[in-house]
């Protein structure tokens, strides 16, 4: 992994951060409201944009009527790049004037392009926050339309959420899909497709088989009945109205003509969908529907409380930097809250639920700070050791202020880390806080993650290929390939994290943020899900928010459609392809700019291209998880996570030898604390190269983490 070009470089992960949502955009001081005679211009060039390709008029137009005019002196730089924060929220289409983009390239500010009447830049900053890749400045008095973020977020999820809600009406009403829970509808949403007819055309004919159910969104049609007699016209069908559900049930012949007398669009449902993610209907429509059933579905629902908390004085033996480059211990008292099962009382017993303490006896903890685990610009986690016991845990220290833009991430991974158990999840002990930082207590996994794994692992290898004027491989000269781990050593890493998305999905969390950076070794060798600052406790319908990293997002998360646990069945598939080719899916030919790749992830079109030396079930397992369509994908099905595990590529695997941790792990890591100890003290050394945001003083941070 060390030759040049090979090596998978980490990945940052991203989230839309707090967006101040009001009914009508504030428009600044200078600017002003889009004239309504330039909606159709605006609305054109917008839907060349990979947000915009499906949006239908009247939405487009609800959105181009919320931009708002800024003029751009000669000279003016509307864009700098490596902006963060609020200056990386808005996207900008060129009225009038001309404009130069410029890159920083090794030092030499380089002209890459020019933007004139009716482009647009700025697009990837309506997903999410994401430095800026290159300066915009004015050659000549400039007229832009601005659209921010929040203004395009905030309609797309309503459109969606409206068109979820008229298509769970539509299903209501059919009669034929009574059997269905409420939950088992809205499962069908996803999978409607929608189909458009000219006036005239023949939606289904008499006589012939068919597999699909129709439900009509906008529109008319007539039916017709061919008999001995002629033909005659039984019904007339409008809006809301449905036919052809038996196909649902069978292949039986159709008993009349449906033809569109308008432009008619239907929402359309495939028999071998339904079968997919419900099973037969036959089954469902002859189903007990007992109390016992009905108690445990409600049971499923019900959300979680955390786990006793007992207040605590914490006093850390803290490695702090000193000017001169070297570490000199100062101790930090903080107060938090520690779980009472593991807590530690006053003179060393572990406490039991029956004798936890109150709040205002409290107890105390002191943690000894030891060798450093990793880390990144606001946080870094170190391993630690309990005095009394003598037990090592991970401590993950974040700078308030860091987090501060994002606090919904920092608590919800403070609720689920305290909440989850499971072999193969990482486990919060305690969270605590001094005036500066947030602390966690984790498990303590020293042997890296499944990134430092596949450094270790990967290699270039030689294989020949049959291409050009050579038809057979055996005559083909030898070429040089990246090959990432062993399938066995994938398939012990990818078994594992089967059972801890099952467990989480099965107590409604959705992760978000799968990849190898996220997934920790302990020392014997066995692994953890860690990192829960993306997840969310999500019971029921969807959520709408952009957050995971950019070659690891979902088709769904991209367009902002809503998705829910379909999200992390996809990042299981890129991280499948990245562990055993060292590259990630969608960067293939070679490109390190996220919106080409995120209109990769999107395009049902672009092929996804395997290297030759993986197995044919390993690329149809990979396949099968990168299914566009989330209702189709592997894992979202009938059998869920069932049917994950009985995919081919695992065939012969022994789950409960897993699950039980009885399986010996196929590699142990290697000591190597001492390096990765040296990569972030040369991190922490350089000069920090993010563009200056507002920073929440102290006394802001203290209000939003209050009840941390």
């Amino acid at each position: 992994m060390s030759s040049k070009g090979t090596r998978v470089r980490r990945g940052f992960a991203f989230t839309e951060g707090r967006i101040p949502v009001t009914a009508t955009p504030v428009i600044p001081q200078g600017c002003s409201k889009s004239a309504e005679a330039d909606y159709e211009f605006i609305a054109e060039a917008l839907s060349k944009l990979l947000l915009f390709h499906n949006i239908e008029e009247a939405v487009q137009r609800r959105i181009v009527s919320e931009t708002y005019e800024r003029r751009v002196p000669a000279g003016e730089i509307l864009i700098k790049q490596g902006d963060k924060g609020q200056s990386a929220r808005e996207l900008y289409i060129v009225k009038e004037g001309k404009f130069e983009v410029l890159e920083l390239r090794q030092g030499v500010m380089m002209l890459v392009n020019m933007k004139e009447r009716g482009d647009c830049f700025g697009e990837i900053s309506l997903m999410f926050d994401f430095p800026r890749s290159a300066t915009v400045a004015a050659t000549t008095d400039a007229v832009v339309w601005v659209l921010t973020r929040e203004t395009c977020r905030k309609h797309l999820k309503e459109v969606q959420k409206s068109e979820d809600q008229q298509s769970e009406l539509f299903l209501n009403s059919v009669p034929i899909l009574n059997p269905l829970s409420n939950d088992e509808k809205k499962r069908l949403v996803g999978a409607l497709e929608t189909v458009t007819y000219d006036a005239g055309d023949v939606v289904i004919r008499q006589g012939d088989h068919g597999d699909l159910f129709y439900i009509i969104r906008e529109g008319e049609a007539v039916v017709y009945e061919t008999s001995e007699k002629g033909k005659k016209k039984v019904n007339h069908l409008f809006k809301s109205d449905f036919f052809g559900e038996a196909a649902l049930l069978s292949n039986e012949p159709r008993k009349a003509t449906i033809e569109a007398i308008t432009k008619l669009t239907c929402l359309t449902l495939n028999r071998e969908t339904f079968v997919e993610i419900l099973g037969p209907l036959s089954d469902l429509m002859q189903r007990q529907k007992s109390s016992d059933a009905v108690e445990s579905r409600l049971a499923l629902l019900q959300t979680k409380g955390a786990p006793s908390q007992v207040t605590a004085e914490v006093h850390i033996k803290h490695r702090k930097r000193l000017p001169n480059g070297e570490f000199n211990t100062d101790i930090v008292v903080t107060r938090g809250h520690l779980d009472e099962v593991h807590q530690l009382r006053k003179g060393g017993s572990k406490l039991g639920a029956e004798e936890s303490p109150t709040d205002e006896e409290g107890t105390h903890l002191t943690l000894t700070e030891g060798s450093i685990l990793g880390g990144g610009a606001f946080s870094r986690v170190s391993e630690v050791q309990e005095e009394t016991t003598g037990r090592k845990y991970a401590l993950k220290c974040m700078q308030k202020a860091a987090v501060a833009q994002c606090p919904e991430h920092v608590f919800c991974e403070q609720i689920i880390t305290r909440n989850v158990a499971h072999p193969f999840c990482i486990r919060q002990y305690a969270s605590f806080q001094d005036g500066e930082s947030l602390y966690f207590l984790f498990d303590l996994m020293t042997g890296g993650d499944l990134m430092d794994v596949l450094v270790a692992e990967a290699k270039v290898i030689k294989r020949r290929m049959a291409q050009g004027t050579f038809r057979r491989a055996c005559l083909a000269p030898k070429k040089k390939m990246l090959q990432g781990m062993n399938e066995p050593l994938a398939r012990f890493y990818i078994a594992s994290l089967v059972l801890a998305l099952e467990y989480l999905h099965d107590n409604n969390i959705v992760y978000r943020d799968l990849k190898p950076e996220n997934v920790f070794v302990d020392d014997k060798g066995f692994i953890k899900l860690g990192d829960f600052g993306f997840a969310k406790t999500l019971e029921t319908g969807r959520t709408y928010t952009f957050c995971g990293t950019p070659g690891y997002v979902a088709p769904e998360n991209v367009l902002a459609q809503g998705y829910n646990y379909s999200v992390d069945w996809w990042g299981l598939g890129v991280l499948l392809y990245v562990l055993l080719t060292g590259r990630q899916p969608f960067t293939n030919p070679r490109t390190d700019d996220p919106m080409v790749v995120m209109r990769r992830i999107v395009d049902e079109n672009w092929p996804i291209a395997y290297p030759p030396y993986l197995s044919p079930a390993a690329k149809d397992l990979i396949g099968r998880l990168l299914e566009r369509r989330p209702v189709r994908r592997l894992g979202m099905l009938i059998g869920q996570a069932s049917d994950v595990k009985r995919h081919r590529w695992f065939e012969g695997f022994d789950w409960e030898a897993l699950e039980s941790r009885m399986m010996e792990p196929p590699r142990r890591p290697n000591d190597d604390s001492k390096g990765r100890l040296q990569e972030l003290e040369m991190a922490e050394a350089a000069p920090n190269q993010s563009a200056a945001t507002s920073v929440p003083d102290s006394r802001e941070c203290d209000v939003i983490f209050a009840d941390f």
